[in-house]
């Protein structure tokens, strides 16, 4: 079952598979579809709820049909709307909940940084501290979003997702549940969808879930959703309130909106939630107050907050939205005659992105400006943190790039892995310096609502963490993840949802099995299960330290003795790698030639130091000889990065520089450094005249 659903197998290959089985070893396996799926395909509860085709209202289950509408008094049979479409898919939030807090390699953890006055996740935020949870009690990050299904039809899949907030950001991206999904060619009713979503919350906020933990002792757990991470799109329908483009459109603020979003002095009010409940209860659709048109039922929760439980996530404010916006307008045709277009100076540009050699952390490899329509939001993000500043200095007006520097500063503070408070406070001027100069230098008409989200940006991580640890990037993949879950045209939600719950229900059938089995079986099917699974051709040096591939006898006498150095004495013995695990971190070699389009050996050290890696090293010293053990002890050999002292771009105005972005020279110098010292990865970017290596903001977001 593994197998089949790692790799997608349609009914027709897996009956041509079990066939397969079956004339080798004839009754190992059931021989249809149907059997196998009766003796390995279970898979938890989900349930159909139902809506009026003439007026929307909710309407229920199947238990309650045959179903009469309070709205316009129809009666309805559940097997005619499961027909016509007019349903949704609702699953147990609370038994999927239960099944990650009984997980045993899942923890709970409620640890911050120990350093006052920083934030390094959503428990360090403001409002999660107010929120004074229980010991045992657990908080949800959800998202709601459509996703096209088909490239021919309008027809989208609308799936809610939560995230456990308690957990670590890894494990929160690795089980991530489904409570509702929706399928059609019209958005969902929000009134309709939420309904049994906020009904399992109320009831899991009031009763709590009853788990059992790693010493088999019963837990109650109270469940909050705490924060809610959606686009500018489907914010306003969750909320319902009026759309970016209405008056009042803004979800944070009073500004007046309906056009573009000039820079205001004095700056508009924030909204409050005492007042946003005010309105909402005041408001109608036809008559909507400050931009509210109604109550929503999210309304209902015990401590979501309407306004400050919605965050301005970057991912489409910024990257597919201030980012792209600046990018159309440095270069589409139709700006020909404005000072800031470079459109004539495409290909000079797409000759230094095209060479430049990102980490693996970076998913996908730079592609040219020509096919920016289809460039992904990760590919945004880049472009924007690591290749803009560099590539675009002396071809942007001066003015211009200056301008850009200012928000390329402040989303490497908020993206960084630890914020400091004061720091945040720094990018939030930087922000908004940055909307009051696009007015002046790109005009009112082009400030858009994405430009005007910046302002709020700054407060959402002072409210809930840094800006990844809030970011839709993980339910955006989940998404795609959901879209192969289905084959054929026909019942795409119920493929979707029964393929879902059997992968959640999979592993405690495994537990079960695999108790006995050997190693090897064990460590396939953790591969099967696992696309990122460390390769079994590894080997654990010591406790953070993983090496991959053949091992070389042969070490350069300079390595050698760089080794020497840093060791004070003679080594022997000596054998090296050109792929290494520090921890999760992979790092490669400078020259190793398997990767063409990739550059894994640039690094910053804890010291801030940079350096691009030669090799790995493993060695045996006087001591381990004496002793005749067969500890060996390792590190890693490098040669210096010089960094400039003079900053690539400066706002004397802010006292402020492009700290994190160094221009470097290469030096002969040759080290060898212990492998704990080692801080991050970083990007480098080799232009004709110049170098420059930009570190990673952090080493937990992964695009």
């Amino acid at each position: 079952m593994s197998y089949v659903l790692r790799h997608n197998l349609t009914g027709v290959a897996l009956q041509h598979l079990l066939k397969v089985f079956n004339e080798h070893f004839p009754g190992l396996v059931p021989e249809t579809v149907y059997l196998f799926n009766k003796c390995y395909g279970e898979f938890g509860h989900y349930e159909p709820h139902f809506y009026c085709v003439s007026c929307c209202n909710y309407l229920g289950t199947r238990e309650k049909s045959p179903m009469n509408c309070a709205v316009c008094h129809a009666t309805f049979q559940a097997d005619d709307n499961m027909k016509n479409g007019s349903f949704f898919l609702v699953l147990s939030l609370s038994s999927q909940l239960k099944d990650i807090l009984e997980n045993p390699n899942v923890t709970l953890s409620r640890q911050t940084t120990s350093e006052k006055d920083v934030l390094n996740d959503i428990q360090c935020g403001a409002e999660y501290i107010k929120c004074q949870l229980g010991e045992y009690d657990i908080s949800l990050l959800w998202n709601y979003d459509g996703i096209p299904v088909f490239k021919s039809s309008k027809y989208q899949v609308w799936p809610i997702q939560c995230q456990v907030i308690e957990l670590q950001p890894k494990d929160r991206k690795n089980n991530i549940c489904v409570p509702c999904i929706w399928f059609g060619e019209r958005k969902p009713i929000m009134s309709v969808l939420l309904t049994p979503f906020v009904n399992e919350l109320c009831s899991l906020e009031r009763d709590g879930l009853i788990w059992k933990n790693s010493r088999n002792v019963e837990q109650i757990s109270k469940v909050y959703a705490l924060i809610c991470s959606s686009d500018s799109v489907a914010r306003p329908l969750l909320r319902n309130s009026k759309q970016f483009n209405g008056q009042y459109g803004c979800d944070f603020c009073y500004h007046i909106g309906g056009g573009p979003y000039p820079y205001r002095r004095p700056e508009p009010l924030l909204r409050s939630e005492t007042e946003h409940y005010d309105h909402a209860m005041a408001a109608t659709v036809q008559l909507p107050v400050k931009g509210v048109k109604g109550p929503s039922e999210i309304m209902r929760l015990e401590k979501f907050q309407m306004i400050n439980g919605f965050v301005p996530e970057y991912q489409h404010s910024v990257c597919l939205g201030v980012t792209r916006q600046l990018a159309t307008l440095w270069l589409d045709s139709t700006n020909h005659n404005k000072e800031w277009y470079i459109g004539t100076k495409a290909d000079i540009i797409d000759q230094e992105l095209l060479n430049i050699k990102p980490p693996v952390e970076i998913t996908r490899t730079p592609r040219s400006l020509k096919d920016r329509k289809y460039w992904k939001a990760s590919e945004w993000r880049s472009f924007l943190l690591f290749y803009s500043l560099p590539i675009l200095n002396g071809v942007l007006m001066k003015k211009y790039w200056n301008h850009l520097f200012l928000l390329v500063f402040a989303l490497h503070i908020l993206l960084q892995q630890q914020v400091k408070i004061c720091e945040v406070s720094v990018a939030e001027i930087a922000l908004k310096k940055f909307v009051i100069q696009f007015e002046m230098l790109y005009g009112i008409k082009n400030v858009s609502f994405n430009v005007h989200l910046l302002t709020h940006l700054a407060e959402s991580v002072r409210n809930w963490g840094p800006l990844w640890a809030t970011s839709t990037f993980s339910f955006e993949s989940f998404n795609g993840t959901l879209l192969k879950y289905f084959s054929g045209t026909t019942h795409v939600p119920v493929q979707i949802v029964k393929t879902f719950l059997r992968w959640k229900s999979l592993r405690k059938r495994v537990e079960k099995c695999v108790v006995n089995t050997n190693d090897k079986l064990k460590e396939l099917f953790s591969q099967i299960q696992n696309s990122n699974s460390v390769s079994c051709k590894a080997k654990n040096l010591t406790g953070n330290v993983t090496v991959f591939g053949p091992l070389h006898d042969t070490v350069c006498a300079s390595h050698i003795f760089a080794v020497e150095e840093l060791n004070g004495g003679i080594v022997c013995n000596c054998s090296s790698y050109s792929r290494f695990l520090i921890g999760e971190t992979l790092y490669h070699a400078e020259g190793y030639s398997r990767l063409k389009k990739r550059n894994n050996s640039i690094a910053e050290l804890k010291d801030g130091t940079l350096y691009k890696v030669l090799s790995f090293v493993s060695y045996e010293t006087e001591r381990n000889i004496a002793s005749d053990t067969d500890e060996k002890n390792c590190c890693v050999v490098v040669q210096k990065l010089v960094k400039s002292r003079r900053p690539l771009c400066r706002d004397i105005q802010l006292n402020i520089s492009s700290k994190f972005v160094y221009e470097v020279s290469e030096t002969n110098y040759v080290y060898a450094v212990k492998t704990d010292s080692f801080k991050r990865k970083c990007v480098m970017v080799k232009l004709q005249d110049s170098t420059f290596v930009i570190p990673l903001p952090n080493n937990v977001e992964r695009d």
